[in-house]
């Protein structure tokens, strides 16, 4: 009988531990790539020359938020930071789904997809009580639908806000400024979908 690649693949949990030393190379190399310095990156991003230095060498703690000001001023999808490199198709087991590369306990993306390297892509988000990303809206090229899964969340797509219970759904032109907030006492949750697998 033919070895299961994909499930070998899929339960080496210990390749998809997220690393901030990861996180640090992963924005100097995207930052060079640039053609930018450390402190015209900063200030792009609205946050401090020794922010910004301490984060490449891994002693950084990034909120997301930070991670999506960089992505914005890199011009790179906040995607980027996920953990990738697993083959189209690949069988991923419960358990073993790749998160964002961030210490923000408040925000907790998974991919459900095995990566954001194919022509769509799925996550599924956990959203602390008070967490809000109105500050650094997301905007990338493409189409999105989430799903609330897990108590109430509030959406603004344009200026246009939506109130969304568990079960109700919205789609959207990703490439308009939009921005979530969970304005209750409870975490709320969502299964997202995009195309291209960019966020």
């Amino acid at each position: 009988m033919p070895r299961d690649t994909n499930a070998a693949q899929a339960g080496n949990s210990s390749a998809s531990a997220p690393t901030m030393a990861v996180v640090g190379n992963l924005v100097r190399e995207l930052r060079r790539t640039a053609g930018m310095s450390i402190a015209t990156l900063a200030q792009a991003a609205g946050m401090s020359p020794g922010l910004l230095s301490q984060l490449e060498r891994g002693q950084g703690n990034p909120s997301f938020t930070t991670l999506v000001k960089l992505a914005q001023a890199l011009d790179v999808p906040v995607g980027r930071f996920f953990l990738a490199d697993a083959e189209a198709g690949s069988l991923v087991r419960a358990g073993a789904h790749r998160r964002l590369l961030t210490a923000d306990e408040n925000l907790e993306y998974t991919l459900i997809t095995p990566h954001m390297n194919g022509r769509l892509g799925m996550i599924k988000v956990q959203i602390a009580a008070g967490w809000s990303n109105e500050s650094a809206p997301f905007k990338h090229v493409g189409e999105e639908c989430i799903m609330i899964t897990e108590g109430e969340l509030i959406v603004c797509v344009a200026g246009t806000v939506y109130t969304l219970h568990e079960g109700d759904s919205l789609t959207y032109d990703s490439g308009l400024p939009h921005w979530y907030r969970n304005a209750t006492g409870h975490n709320a949750a969502l299964i997202g979908a995009m195309t291209p697998p960019s966020f």
